[in-house]
């Protein structure tokens, strides 16, 4: 039953990307995933959305033109 808030009070999550790092490493070692839910403060829906195909973790904007050593040797 999802927890009901009063006037003002919002949801506030307890838990960063280290800790979802952990609860899916825990999990592929064979904890379940209700376990590590509890274990780690996370909703269970936010780890089997972490563990399916759909989740991918990509980086702001568009790739970079350069180099790193290109880069480097503009700026130096």
């Amino acid at each position: 039953m999802p927890k009901i808030f009063t006037s003002g009070e919002r949801y506030k999550k307890n838990y960063d990307g280290r800790d979802i790092e952990q609860a899916v490493e825990a999990i592929k070692k064979g904890l379940s995933r209700k376990q590590a839910s509890k274990e780690y403060g996370i909703p269970r829906a936010t780890l089997q959305f972490r563990l399916s195909n759909k989740f991918k973790k990509t980086g702001h904007g568009p790739p970079p033109i350069l180099t790193q050593d290109e880069e480097e040797l503009l700026v130096h």
